[in-house]
Order: structure tokens, then C-alpha cells, then sequence
């Protein structure tokens, strides 16, 4: 296997904002080509939580670092608090002033910021359409060279993108089930799956991207598909587990769907077995055990690796990473070109 690259996220709704900000060049010295940041309106948890803006966040990364690529992770361009013309002209500005060094995830979106922030959050079908239409919305904004007329289910929009990016944005699709993955293959430059096993990717999710990229006529071995990775480290393992506990609401299914108030999802966190935790997450106390996790995703066919920052104290990451994680794994699966 070769071409494996890694991302960071490190996750504005559990770190303050401006110190992410000041790490993100160690960050990218350590070896990360991608960062990746979430768009949140309100935190997983209430006792650590902070708010950030997803697009100045992203162009603050962006005039931060020299090479890495950014991209907001799960943005819902779903017409609910974001239209897909809107979320079209933010990344493309952001590509316009940092050229290359751009790309979005897009995705169904989660109550707990759609809901609360509009009072409308549709059934999960209709999510996934307006998720694809939003993509195609998306691209027809970056790519049509005058103006469209776009008369689909949920969207009826007469637009025209006058100044483009030069080069083509990579755009990624959130699929944790076959359903999403294969839409993903058809419309999307690759999957992101957060929080499930490396089996589930191998078994579920690849298959159903590739097959709906063979669909589109596009071939899959050129196509991102990513394992977004929860990982708390701290050489301290007690510290270690601290810091993912308090994330337990990342497994509990209706913090997605219903539970809104990021202290309810945290008391309900607290509930979760310390062993489900150690299952879901990547929780280490050594370079080795993040090092064994990630692998786990390469070995099934997982190219870009997100590793999500939980961490109790995220300025050891950087170090962590660029002196033994990145180069352990870069020597085991290559660089990608």
C-alpha cells in the first residue's frame, strides 16, 4: 500500500479557537497535509466546551500555515443553515486567496446545530437528498462557466460564480452507512466515516463507495476514503481516558438525532463504559498505541487517516506525532505523491 496521507482536526469545539490557531503550524511541521475542522454550533460537551466560526476558523488555519490543505469537515450544505450557493462561494474564496491548499466535507448535518439554531431538521431521507443536491449545487457553482438555472427538489437557484478557483477544489461526502458511501462514490472525491471500526470500512463502506464510483464511471483507486479517528493522548493514561469520557455522546445514537443540549449529552457521556470508550476511540498513552489504531484503518483499504483531537493537553500532539507516529507509518505505507 502507498499513498497514505494524514490529516488533524484539532476540534475547535473542545480546544479554544486561538490556541488551535497557534498550533496549527507545529502542526503541519509535524507532518500533517491536511487540517480539518468541524462545523459546530454548539460543543459535544458542556463542562470543556468553546464555539468558533467555521469559515474565518478555516482562513485562520489557512494564513497560519504554508502547505497544508484545509478543508471544513462536515459542513451541512443542506439549506438549512447553510444554502450550498453560500458554502460555494466561502471554499471558493478560501481558493482563490490560498490556491491548492482548500477542500470541504460535506454531510446530513446533526440537530444539535441544525436544529437548535433553525428549529428545522428534517428526516434523515430527505437529508440525504438535499446532501446530494446540495453536491451537485456545489460543483455547478465552481464549474459552470455563466449562469445556471437549477430547478431540483428542494433547491431553485439562478446563479453564477464570476471569479473561479484555478484548480479544482476536493470535495468529501460523511458516510457512515452503505447508502451515503455509495452516493458518495457517485458525486463526491471520496468518504469520511467518523467513529466506526476498521471492519465496518473494510466490510460496508468501501465496497459501497467503489461501487458507486464504478457507477459514475470514475475509478475508486484515485478517491479518498478517510477514517476519522476520536483520539485522546496524554502519557498519562488516566489523563488519557479523561479526556475521552467526556466525549462519551459521540456513542450515543440520539445526541445525532433528538438530545440538543450539549449538558444533557454530557451527563449521559459519563454513563458510558469505560470499555466501549477504549473500543470507539483511540485512547494511548504512547506513540505505539496510536500507531496500532491507525494502522488498523490503513490495513483495510483507509488512505487518509484524521486523527480527531480530544487530547487533555493538545500541545503534546504535534511533537507525538512528528517525531515518532508520522514517521513510523510513512516508513511502513510510503508518502503519497
Amino acid at each position: 500500500m502507498s499513498g497514505v496521507t494524514f490529516g488533524i482536526s484539532p476540534e475547535c469545539l473542545c480546544h479554544d479557537v486561538r490556541d488551535n490557531v497557534a498550533r496549527a503550524p507545529a502542526l503541519e511541521e509535524a507532518g500533517f497535509e491536511y487540517i480539518w475542522e468541524g462545523d459546530h454550533t454548539l460543543p459535544w460537551q458542556h463542562s470543556s466546551g468553546h464555539s468558533a466560526g467555521i469559515f474565518t476558523t478555516l482562513t485562520a488555519f489557512l494564513a497560519a500555515t504554508e502547505r497544508a490543505v484545509v478543508g471544513g469537515m462536515v459542513i451541512p450544505a443542506l439549506g438549512i443553515r447553510h444554502h450550498p450557493i453560500d458554502v460555494a462561494i466561502e471554499v471558493a474564496t478560501q481558493a482563490l486567496l490560498y490556491p491548492g491548499r482548500v477542500a470541504l466535507c460535506v454531510g446530513t448535518g446533526e440537530a444539535m446545530n441544525e436544529k437548535t439554531t433553525t428549529g428545522f431538521f428534517p428526516p434523515l431521507r430527505e437529508r440525504v437528498e438535499r446532501t446530494v443536491e446540495g453536491i451537485e449545487l456545489i460543483r455547478r457553482s465552481w464549474e459552470s462557466e455563466d449562469y445556471f438555472t437549477h430547478e431540483g427538489k428542494h433547491f431553485q437557484s439562478f446563479f453564477r460564480l464570476y471569479t473561479k478557483p484555478d484548480e479544482r477544489i476536493p470535495l468529501l461526502c460523511a458516510a457512515n452507512g452503505p447508502i451515503m458511501a455509495r452516493n458518495a462514490g457517485r458525486h463526491a472525491d471520496g468518504y469520511v466515516a467518523v467513529g466506526v471500526p476498521p471492519a465496518y470500512h473494510r466490510d460496508v463502506l468501501i465496497p459501497a463507495f467503489e461501487k458507486g464510483a464504478r457507477e459514475a464511471g470514475r475509478d475508486p483507486d484515485g478517491l479518498m476514503k478517510c477514517a476519522w479517528v476520536s483520539t485522546s493522548y496524554h502519557p498519562n493514561a488516566e489523563r488519557a481516558l479523561e479526556g475521552a469520557r467526556v466525549y462519551g455522546g459521540l456513542l450515543i445514537p440520539e445526541a445525532y438525532h433528538h438530545i440538543q443540549d450539549p449538558r444533557v449529552i454530557e451527563s449521559r457521556a459519563l454513563l458510558v463504559r469505560d470499555e466501549a470508550l477504549f473500543d470507539a476511540f483511540c485512547v494511548a498513552s504512547s506513540a505505539e498505541q496510536v500507531i496500532e489504531r491507525f494502522e488498523a484503518f490503513i490495513e483495510v483499504g483507509c488512505n487518509h487517516i484524521i486523527w480527531a483531537d480530544m487530547s487533555p493537553d493538545p500541545f503534546l500532539v504535534a511533537p507525538l506525532c512528528g517525531e515518532t507516529v508520522l514517521p513510523a507509518l510513512r516508513a511502513r505505507y510510503g508518502a503519497a505523491a
